[in-house]
């Protein structure tokens, strides 16, 4: 019976021992951690609600790359602490087998011999009775430790699940570390860290997703030309700034029913050029472009550079807007009808200017839209 305590002992200290004393400081790193989280996130909420300025855009920014930094310093935390109690299971798991191999089978040796001869070979009865139970006992302590052996190796498969997953997500927040840290760079270059002219592109950022709202909604000036085939010339689009736009560009935008769509899913695979701060994607329809190539995506769809610093009032851009490196065949910044339909040219009032846009209407309820035309 003392080799029976012994070896459970063993199994108590290897597996429940180590758990406790070891968990206990990674545990409050854990917590600490945690609370300069939770107290960050709170700082950035308050940030949000505030007059955007770019010393205050600026702040926001600083506040989410150290976010992001104490979470990747908080998982590496708890890989490190994982790691460790892998480790030891590994080593704990390989050293009781061993020892389980040997005991099981020494045991069931024993086990084996003919019950008649254990009892001749017993000095009297009551020796017999408790050889035969010593070696029962034995057996059915051997099998509950076998039990909790199997089920200490699958709470250590599901570790090694859990730190895979750990490490998935430490990868990922490297990278977005990197890509918050090349934001900040790049709204400084582009607004060349001076405050009137970062208020300048926002103002006129917001004021041009207010004047596609109004455009979708039938609120612009518009007059029918006529039938227009794929191809064929829709206008050219201004080379600098111009009314709610800070810089060159056309903003190409696709609506079915009043609807905005994604430009990607209708617009060939063409190859593409992207702005640094533009997350490339695959076109995945079968319209030609609406500029010649090569052309140069400077916002996308959906959640952009822009949209997350919150300059659509927390919604996404709902185009993509592109320049051409080439003056084409028929001149330089022209437009292209992408689809058969009927032209429309409209314009609409917009950061104390004129927004000048064409309008193609197509077959099922689609339009599709071209801003910032001469």
């Amino acid at each position: 019976m003392k080799k029976i305590h012994f070896f459970l002992g063993l199994f108590l200290f290897l597996f429940l021992i180590p758990s406790f004393v070891f968990s206990q400081n990674p545990e409050d790193q854990y917590k600490t951690k945690q609370k300069e989280i939770e107290e960050l996130e709170t700082k950035i909420s308050d940030l949000q609600r505030q007059q955007k300025t770019l010393s205050g855009q600026i702040s926001y920014m600083d506040s989410q790359i150290k976010l992001t930094g104490l979470k990747i310093t908080q998982t590496e935390g708890q890989i490190a602490a994982l790691s460790q109690k892998i480790g030891r299971l590994e080593v704990s798991l390989d050293s009781l087998a061993q020892v389980l191999r040997k005991r099981i089978a020494a045991t069931y040796k024993k086990a084996d011999i003919d019950p008649v001869a254990l009892f001749f070979s017993s000095q009297k009865f009551s020796d017999f009775i408790t050889r035969y139970q010593y070696l029962k006992v034995i057996q059915i302590h051997d099998r509950k430790l076998l039990l909790a052996m199997e089920e200490t190796r699958t709470n250590y498969d599901e570790q090694k699940k859990e730190e895979e997953s750990l490490k998935e997500k430490l990868e990922n927040q490297k990278k977005l570390l990197a890509r918050q840290k090349q934001d900040k760079e790049y709204l400084l270059a582009v607004t060349k860290a001076d405050e009137k002219r970062f208020r300048e592109m926002l103002t006129a950022a917001r004021a041009e997703q207010a004047a596609i709202e109004r455009i979708l909604a039938g609120k612009g000036e518009v007059a029918e030309i006529g039938p227009i085939k794929a191809g064929e010339i829709v206008g050219t689009y201004i080379a600098g700034a111009s009314a709610c736009s800070s810089g060159t560009h056309l903003h190409f935008e696709v609506a079915q029913n009043g609807s905005n769509q994604n430009p990607a899913n209708y617009l060939k695979n063409t190859p593409l050029t992207f702005e640094s701060n533009v997350v490339p994607f695959t076109p995945g329809g079968s319209w030609d472009w609406p500029i010649f190539e090569p052309i140069r995506v400077t916002q996308e769809y959906g959640s952009t550079f822009w949209s997350r610093l919150g300059w659509y009032g927390g919604g996404p851009h709902t185009g993509v807007d592109i320049v051409s490196g080439s003056a084409g065949s028929l001149g330089p910044r022209t437009i292209k009808a992408v689809v058969d339909g009927t032209l429309n040219r409209g314009s609409i009032s917009c950061g104390g200017g004129t927004l000048r846009y064409a309008r193609v209407d197509h077959p099922d309820g689609i339009q599709t839209y071209y801003l910032h035309l001469n």
